[in-house]
């Protein structure tokens, strides 16, 4: 399990190194806590929010390609920390007026996008990346 995490982080971190810095600026470390991966995994969320309008669209490509490709092919503690950790982090900050919901829908991928969507309709009644 602790490889899958580590892979992800590293794996982000290889694209966006900025992110450490965003995580580390919220007092979290960079190392995958395996005790509460959910919770980690929505502070590495928080950091990507806070980084991804300064990104490039090639970086933001290949931090939300790792994201989908553990969503989707993780084993189902991986995937369901990327849902329930990462993707609720970013969807928070999107309804929340602290990420453009353009910025943020133009990089998820289907799998993803179809999580946040979900998920927003559970709390929103809405989506929160389509304009109203």
């Amino acid at each position: 399990m602790s490889d899958e995490y580590q892979a992800f982080i590293d794996a982000v971190l290889e694209a966006a190194p900025e992110v450490g810095d965003a995580l580390r600026a919220q007092g979290e470390d960079t190392a995958p806590d395996l005790e509460i991966p959910v919770l980690w995994l929505g502070f590495v969320g928080r950091a990507v929010a806070t980084c991804l309008p300064r990104m490039s669209p090639d970086v933001a490509s290949r931090v939300f390609g790792t994201v989908e490709h553990h969503l989707a092919h993780g084993s189902e503690s991986m995937s369901t920390a990327v849902a329930t950790g990462f993707l609720e982090s970013v969807a928070g900050a999107v309804s929340a007026g602290r990420l453009a919901p353009d910025l943020l829908a133009g990089v998820l991928g289907p799998e993803s996008r179809a999580y946040i969507d979900a998920w927003d309709q559970f709390t929103l009644g809405r989506s929160s990346l389509e304009r109203s």
